[in-house]
C-alpha cells in the first residue's frame, strides 16, 4: 500500500453505517467523533483505499484557528495514513486562511500526544467533562428568562469578557482576546434563542448561558458581579430546565484550572473524563 493510493472524499450519507462501525472499533478514541458524526456530518472527510474506508477526519471550516481530529481504523495504524490525512487537511485549511490548527483527544489515549508532537503540535489546554444525575434542585423562583435578540450586545459582552478573563487566569491562552460581536454570531444566537438564557440583577443582564441538548455551555457571569452566588443559582436553574425537558443527566465541561470547577463539584457534578488539546501554527499563507 502506497500513500498515493489513498482517496479522500467528503462524507456522504452512504458512508454513515460504515463510518460508525469504524469509530466503534476503538471506543476510547472514537467516542467524541461518534457524537460529532450525528451532529455535524458535513465536517467529515473520508479516506479510502480502493473501496475500503480506512480513516476519518473531522475538520472545521477554515478560520483564524480551526480544529481537526483524525481517526484511523486500528488495523491500518502505523502505516502513516494518519500523518498523510493530517497533512492533507492542514494544507486545505492553510489555503483557506487558517493560521493555527488545534486537535484533541481523551487523556486515556496515551499514544495520541506522541503522534501529535511528531507532527508539530504542542500542548495547549485541557477540558474536564462532568455530569450530574442528582435530579431537581429545590430552588425559589430565579430571575432568569429566555434570551432575546435585543440582549445580544450586553450578553455577548459579558460572555466574551468573562471567558477572556478566565483564559488569562488559567494561563494556557497567551493570545486570548475579548471576542468582538458580529452579525454572524448574532444570527446564530437568534436561530436557537429558545436554548439561551439570561440572569437579571437590578434590571440588568448579570449572566448568560446556552443549552445544547442536555449540556450546559458558555456559563458566564458579569465580571463585576462575580462572587455573589449568581453563578450557583443560575446553574441550578439551568439544571432544572434540562431535567424539565426530559433529560436524566446534565453534562458540562470546564477548562482545567478554572475556578468554576469548585462550583460544579459542590453542586454534585462528577468528572467523567479529560480531553487534552494541542495546537500547531501553520505560518503565513
Amino acid at each position: 500500500m502506497h500513500l498515493s493510493d489513498i482517496r479522500y472524499e467528503r462524507f456522504s450519507n452512504k458512508d454513515y453505517s460504515t463510518a460508525r462501525e469504524l469509530l466503534t472499533q476503538d471506543a476510547e478514541t472514537g467516542a467524541d467523533l461518534l457524537r460529532l458524526l450525528d451532529e455535524e456530518p458535513e465536517t467529515f472527510i473520508c479516506a479510502f483505499i480502493k473501496d475500503t474506508l480506512v480513516a476519518l477526519a473531522q475538520m472545521e471550516a477554515p478560520a483564524h484557528q480551526s480544529h481537526l481530529q483524525v481517526f484511523v481504523a486500528p488495523r491500518y495504524r502505523r502505516q502513516r495514513i494518519g500523518t498523510a490525512m493530517v497533512q492533507a487537511a492542514e494544507t486545505q485549511l492553510q489555503a483557506g486562511g487558517t493560521r493555527a490548527v488545534s486537535t484533541s483527544f481523551r487523556s486515556v489515549a496515551p499514544a495520541s500526544p506522541g503522534f501529535a508532537r511528531k507532527l508539530g503540535y504542542a500542548p495547549y489546554y485541557s477540558l474536564v467533562y462532568m455530569q450530574r444525575t442528582g435530579g431537581f434542585f429545590a430552588q425559589e423562583e430565579a430571575p432568569v428568562r429566555l434570551y432575546t435578540d435585543e440582549d445580544f450586545l450586553p450578553a455577548h459582552s459579558l460572555y466574551a469578557t468573562a471567558f477572556h478573563e478566565m483564559r488569562v487566569h488559567v494561563g494556557c491562552f497567551p493570545d486570548s482576546v475579548v471576542a468582538q460581536p458580529n452579525e454572524g454570531r448574532r444570527n446564530a444566537w437568534r436561530a436557537d434563542a429558545e436554548d439561551r438564557f439570561v440572569y437579571e440583577f437590578n434590571g440588568e443582564i448579570a449572566a448568560y448561558s446556552h443549552l445544547h441538548g442536555n449540556e450546559i455551555s458558555s456559563v458566564s457571569v458579569r465580571s463585576d458581579l462575580q462572587g455573589r452566588g449568581i453563578g450557583r443559582e443560575f446553574v441550578k436553574y439551568l439544571c432544572n430546565e434540562i431535567y424539565q425537558r426530559g433529560h436524566a443527566t446534565v453534562v458540562l465541561c470546564c477548562v482545567v484550572g478554572n475556578e468554576a470547577r469548585q462550583l460544579y463539584d459542590s453542586l454534585g457534578f462528577q468528572e467523567t473524563h479529560i480531553t487534552e488539546y494541542m495546537r500547531k501554527p501553520l505560518g503565513s499563507v
